[in-house]
């Protein structure tokens, strides 16, 4: 029984790229398909969430808030997971492992660590 090739879409020409855009455009000019979104500034995001993340909460109840907020973006029941989810777990990973590793620590009798103890911990999962 002889596979069957796939034929590969040819590529656009530009002329066709030309008029999708025109097309697109009137559309959204029409109201029937949003605007394009604005491309995110992620370093400005970020400098501006962290600021936000250290004023605000600094409490107990914000990090029941952080938690509540994990749930939000990820599940025990995810059928396609982004890379903004793979992220997110990373986190909630490198806070099971941290746990993990200071309970290894109380029960061994010891309050300190060296940063290295720590990065070894943390650097596996941040390479994932």
């Amino acid at each position: 029984m002889a596979a069957t090739k796939t034929k590969k879409p040819r590529e656009l020409t530009n002329r066709e790229k030309t008029e999708r855009a025109e097309f697109k455009k009137m559309l959204q000019d029409k109201g029937l398909i949003p605007p394009d979104k604005p491309k995110l500034n992620r370093k400005k995001f970020a400098e501006e969430v962290w600021k936000e993340f250290k004023e605000e909460c600094s409490t107990f109840e914000a990090v029941l808030e952080l938690r509540q907020s994990l749930g939000c973006m990820v599940s025990d029941k995810m059928n396609k997971v982004t890379e903004e989810q793979v992220g997110v777990l990373k986190l909630m990973k490198i806070t099971v492992e941290v746990t993990r590793f200071k309970k290894r620590l109380k029960d061994e009798g010891r309050s300190s660590y060296t940063i290295g103890e720590l990065l070894d911990i943390v650097t596996p999962i941040l390479r994932l």
